[in-house]
């Protein structure tokens, strides 16, 4: 409670010192010293939290990998009346054989390298979480100063004030009387802290260094030894199960066993990049030779995403079908043309000039009937130029260098 009220005096002047009303007290040699002493802090709590993590990371492996023997090979093992898995797959049978050394392998591991990471939890984090405590105490010395600086800038800010105030009366007097004491008194307490500090963290620093370093030393060889036993054995099991294990002798195995794998798959079809859809269906409709609305049909049956735009105002064919039609703009590709010549594009609305680059994506193919027309194919991204907001105009694009026109309703705006 007595703590609580004393941080309730010293908010205001915390906060005025902030803002730079109030002036606010500093001794650089000391503040040098507390800021070595945070990174002491932060370097121990990070030598703790690598080790434990170390320690635990290895554990974990090693009852990882005894637990993927065992599954292993109940995996293996046939069931009931089961074919065993070499009459199907020979390969299998280096595997099958060399899993019950491998769970052994395991066991031996474990056994060799327990006693190592209990020694990590003895020789190491035990120590440092001893020196945390003492970390911890120091702190609370250091924070102590913090408070005592507070309470010193409150007083002599306030006394300050007070004394330079040129007509006092009697109560002034009084509190300047009390004032001075409380000062002097902060003044003391400060003054302790601050010489305690001095003195003492430079002398804690340096027996530090003789103390974190040996720590150090010890990990680096433990973790030294653990990896070096895993290498070892795991080593000498490989070669003896499965010949020259080294990055060549690896490597060699490993093209030896591929075998043609890489070309079979290759020559898989599924694995050949595809066109478009769009293109597919003018490449199916050129070699099938079949009209437009079978080809429609069969894609509206389908579900397909493919649907071309019902024809506006140039095809009249459309409102005789319940089935949506390709517009009859082109003559050529996969849209079949309107007998005679193409005819004239409705009156022209006024043309608005897009602000920015913008491209549209071609749903068919379309090839070019007049001087001025753009040709393209379906899958096309086409730059637009100029366009009206219906798309049953003429719209003007560029493709490959080539600007021309053509029918709006053959292209999807991005």
């Amino acid at each position: 409670m007595k703590g609580a009220l004393k941080s309730i005096k010293r908010a205001p002047h915390m906060l005025t010192s902030r803002v730079g009303m109030s002036t606010k007290s500093n001794d650089a040699e000391t503040d040098e010293l507390v800021r070595k002493f945070a990174g002491l802090e932060d370097y121990t709590g990070k030598l703790v939290k690598d080790t434990s993590t170390f320690r635990d990371a290895i554990a974990t492996m090693l009852t990882s990998q005894a637990g993927f023997g065992v599954a292993f090979a109940t995996l293996f093992q046939p069931i009931n009346d089961e074919a065993s898995l070499t009459s199907k797959f020979p390969e299998a049978a280096t595997t099958l054989r060399n899993i019950a050394s491998y769970q052994e392998l395991m066991a031996e591991l474990r056994d060799a390298i327990q006693p190592e990471l209990e020694l990590i939890d003895s020789r190491i984090v035990a120590p440092l979480k001893e020196y945390q405590d003492l970390l911890k105490k120091i702190r609370k010395t250091i924070t102590k100063r913090e408070h005592k600086l507070v309470d010193y800038d409150r007083f002599n800010n306030s006394y300050n004030k007070l004394k330079e105030k040129k007509e006092k009366s009697l109560s002034d007097e009084k509190n300047l009387f009390k004032l001075e004491q409380d000062l002097e008194q902060a003044t003391s307490e400060y003054d302790h802290y601050n010489s305690t500090l001095k003195a003492e963290i430079p002398h804690f620093l340096q027996l530090t260094t003789a103390f974190i370093t040996p720590i150090f030393q010890t990990f680096y060889f433990i973790k030294v030894g653990v990896l070096y036993t895993l290498l070892e054995k795991m080593q000498g099991w490989g070669a003896s199960t499965y010949g020259d294990l080294s990055v060549e002798g690896i490597e060699a195995m490993h093209y030896e066993r591929l075998g043609d794998t890489v070309e079979q798959m290759e020559a898989l079809t599924v694995t050949k990049r595809l066109g478009p859809s769009a293109r597919l269906l003018t490449t199916h409709r050129q070699n099938s030779g079949s009209d437009s609305s079978s080809v429609l049909s069969r894609k509206t049956s389908t579900a397909s995403s493919y649907k071309p735009p019902v024809r506006g105002a140039y095809g009249a064919a459309a409102a005789s079908t319940s089935e949506p039609a390709p517009p009859a703009y082109s003559t050529g590709g996969a849209t079949p043309a309107l007998a005679g010549k193409r005819p004239a594009p409705p009156p022209p609305r006024p043309k608005v000039g897009l602000p920015q680059t913008q491209y549209v994506t071609a749903l068919y193919d379309y090839a070019a009937t007049a001087e001025g027309d753009l040709s393209f194919a379906a899958g096309d991204r086409i730059e637009l130029v100029k366009k009206t907001e219906s798309t049953e105009d003429w719209w003007t694009g560029r493709l490959n260098g080539v600007e021309g026109v053509f029918p709006g309703n053959y292209v999807n705006v991005q």
